[in-house]
């Protein structure tokens, strides 16, 4: 009988935690102002602080899976970036990954956080890097998912096969639909105001194509622990991913096998633990022949 009734709790447990509405809780969902904005945020956890960093025309939402996996060991602060989710926009006509790292560091001030690990997924790495530039000591460790370091404009992107393309009845697509869904439909829903909508989709279609614009030198000057990590089908190409790699002096690397830029969707116990295997040990540097030393 006790057997039954523990089984029974811990069925109840996974209902319940499968039904938080991870990104968008009112329970726990607060706002605070960073300079120009009203940012929205979500807080879940006790621990050493991780700040997760969504990607680009989504909301924290986009974070749920992580925020469930994570926040069993870390007091988690998933934010919604300027001019996306529920965080909004303001009157400047352009938006950069340099203007959402100070948001970032600015948001950092205001509760206090003289430092925290960060997590980010697409356009959050990319944020998560242009902050490592200004305020490296805001971070502890970063972890990157499908990041790049230069623009769309750039050259940086896989070139589409348009001669061929998945069957629409592989898993893999029944795997990603809901999550999909409910990403390509973020501004309709959350958006603060409506009718700024076509504009801020604009500022953020306009930023990943023009930014960022950082350096090979400015890299080779970041002196914060970083892991890269990318689908070996990432929408970046593989050269890209290594060269952000080799040019970190921190930095570890991890490709996702099977796996595409949308990575933590489809294989999210493969991401989850290794981001926590990353995260839970000190950097250090290896010599590639030790062994043999």
């Amino acid at each position: 009988m006790k057997q039954f009734f523990c089984a029974l709790l811990l069925c109840f447990s996974i209902t319940a935690l499968a039904q938080i509405p991870y990104g968008s809780n009112p329970k726990v969902g607060k706002r605070i102002q960073v300079g120009d904005i009203s940012m929205y945020y979500e807080t879940y956890g006790k621990g050493e602080p991780l700040i997760l960093l969504h990607g680009g025309y989504g909301s924290s939402e986009m974070m749920g899976g992580m925020i469930a996996a994570f926040s069993k060991k870390y007091q988690v602060i998933a934010v919604d970036s300027r001019s996306q989710g529920r965080t909004t926009d303001s009157d400047e006509k352009e938006l950069t990954y340099a203007q959402m790292a100070l948001d970032v560091n600015g948001f950092m001030d205001l509760l206090k956080l003289k430092k925290a690990k960060i997590v980010g997924w697409s356009d959050g790495g990319n944020i998560a890097l242009e902050l490592a530039l200004v305020h490296p000591e805001k971070i502890e460790k970063a972890v990157i998912l499908g990041a790049n370091f230069l623009g769309e404009s750039k050259g940086v992107f896989l070139k589409m096969d348009t001669t061929w393309k998945m069957n629409p009845n592989d898993p893999l697509y029944a795997k990603i639909k809901k999550p999909i869904s409910q990403y390509f439909s973020t501004y309709e829903r959350l958006a603060p105001d409506k009718s700024k909508i076509a504009s801020s989709k604009k500022k953020v279609t306009d930023n990943a194509f023009n930014n960022p614009n950082i350096t090979l030198a400015q890299l080779n000057s970041i002196q914060v622990p970083f892991l890269v990590m990318a689908g070996d089908h990432d929408m970046f190409t593989i050269d890209h991913t290594i060269a952000l790699y080799k040019n970190l002096p921190q930095a570890s690397l991890y490709i996702v096998p099977d796996a595409t830029h949308a990575s933590p969707y489809e294989e999210p116990e493969l991401v989850h633990s290794e981001i926590l295997r990353y995260l839970g040990k000190k950097y250090r540097r290896l010599d590639a022949f030790y062994f043999w030393r």
